[in-house]
């Protein structure tokens, strides 16, 4: 089956216009009401792209890809990543990520280190192409598969075939890759995200307590050089959907000496430049991890950030008992700790005037280390090379028989978000469950 798909691909691209035109004539003849690929789209599927053969994950040697590349050795699985956002293709051309432009770059072919196997992955937006794949990957949380088009896409699925749910993002924010209902429970084979039930798990960070080994104590009082003010909060999504996170900006402003930055905020910082963004709120000793979603082990780079930069973050999002669990001990303030917003304030203005105190939260930095991930980094992981060695390796250590499917758009996943904390007063911010945004795009600022 490899040998003939890997075949298939050598020659598709001479042979796709006539036989997708060819398609749609009989389409139009017979009037049957399916997706088409618009011309545009069928004349970019016939291009030749560059591609690179890649050592490991970081190196790569220029290789040209043609119909008549006999000199290739055959990959030992194809995988298509179906439907990517569009953005993508912007952030990976922007000057200071040059270092992801070659997760862009279609066909290409990747040598999995350890593994003396190698992959060929490509992308296609179309149903009918996905057919000659082992493995599909749907990783784009935007709206933009219909129901008619997962229909179609489930017709063109090929015996075998596994499909892979890829997602940084909360299971509020993911309407392009959930099935419609009838395929809720027909769908994905395996899963990746931040959730530690996950096939793949790939968290925002984590913490490690030094073993045996530890290096030489840091001086944590560094930790209050400079800081020489309170609290602030960036952020630059604004209308989120569980609950108002600008109404709780706002309340708590009128009571303790915010700033506020970002696109939400009053005064704008380049959210692509971690140097102003250090510059910017290195200064503060607290900052508001404000999540968009309250779900479950959702701890995302709002959290680890702060803690990379040396504040304390005030948090709102998983429950108080998943931040014990995955958060360094002792290092953020969360909500339900409180039973009003004026106590929180209280006990932040209280930390403010006694070092002593507030340096109890830099303690853990003597006793583990933190291992997080960058922004951008999770943002392009569904594209990058060791996510799809990672599917390689499952797909070999799996069954072939195993064609059990698995629901997560139920209980285990959309589930896993509920409320915002456990006091009255934190969820009187909740969103009523019949809210709806002003904007139709949950992703719109």
């Amino acid at each position: 089956m490899a040998t003939f798909k890997w075949s298939l691909h050598r020659k598709r691209y001479f042979t796709r216009l006539s036989l997708v035109g060819n398609l749609v004539i009989l389409l139009y003849i017979f009037n049957v009401h399916m997706y088409v690929p618009s011309t545009s789209q069928i004349r970019e599927m016939t291009i030749v792209r560059t591609s690179r053969i890649f050592s490991g994950y970081g190196s790569s040697n220029p290789f040209m890809l043609t119909s008549d590349s006999s000199d290739l050795p055959e990959p030992d699985l194809s995988i298509v990543l179906y439907g990517m956002r569009e953005h993508w293709f912007i952030f990976c051309n922007y000057t200071e990520f040059a270092h992801y432009k070659y997760l862009i770059t279609f066909p290409r072919v990747i040598n999995c280190p350890g593994t003396n196997r190698s992959i060929f992955l490509n992308y296609t937006k179309e149903p009918l192409e996905i057919s000659n794949y082992d493995v599909v990957v749907f990783s784009n949380v935007y709206e933009w598969l219909t129901p008619q088009m997962w229909d179609w896409t489930h017709g063109n699925r090929s015996e075998g075939q596994r499909w892979v749910m890829i997602t940084e993002e909360s299971p509020l924010y993911v309407p392009g890759v959930e099935p419609p209902a009838k395929y809720a429970d027909l769908s994905y084979d395996w899963f990746d995200a931040y959730k530690s039930d996950s096939d793949f798990v790939h968290p925002y960070g984590k913490y490690e307590p030094f073993g045996a080994i530890k290096p030489a104590p840091i001086d944590i009082t560094k930790y209050l050089i400079n800081k020489s003010q309170l609290v602030a909060w960036m952020g630059s999504h604004c209308e989120t959907l569980q609950w108002d996170r600008m109404k709780f900006v706002g309340a708590f402003k009128k009571i303790i000496n915010l700033h506020t930055y970002g696109k939400c905020g009053d005064e704008p910082v380049a959210w692509n430049n971690d140097q102003i963004i250090f510059d910017v709120l290195g200064k503060y000793k607290f900052y508001l991890s404000l999540e968009n979603s309250c779900c479950d082990e959702y701890l995302t780079e709002k959290f680890w950030r702060a803690l990379e930069m040396g504040m304390v973050p005030v948090v709102v999002g998983a429950p108080y008992e998943h931040y014990v669990k995955y958060a360094p001990p002792n290092s953020f303030i969360h909500v339900d700790q409180f039973d009003s917003l004026t106590e929180l304030a209280v006990h932040l203005i209280g930390l403010n005037s006694n070092d002593e105190k507030y340096l109890e939260y830099h303690q853990w930095r003597n006793v583990g280390r933190l291992i997080s991930y960058g922004q951008e980094e999770q943002y392009v992981r569904p594209l990058n090379n060791e996510t799809q060695c990672a599917i390689l390796t499952k797909y070999f250590q799996t069954d072939p028989n195993d064609q059990k499917r698995i629901k997560y758009f139920g209980k285990k996943w959309f589930g896993s978000c509920n409320k915002c904390g456990a006091k009255e007063w934190v969820n009187s911010f909740m969103h009523p469950d019949n809210y709806t945004r002003d904007n139709a795009d949950i992703w719109a600022r």
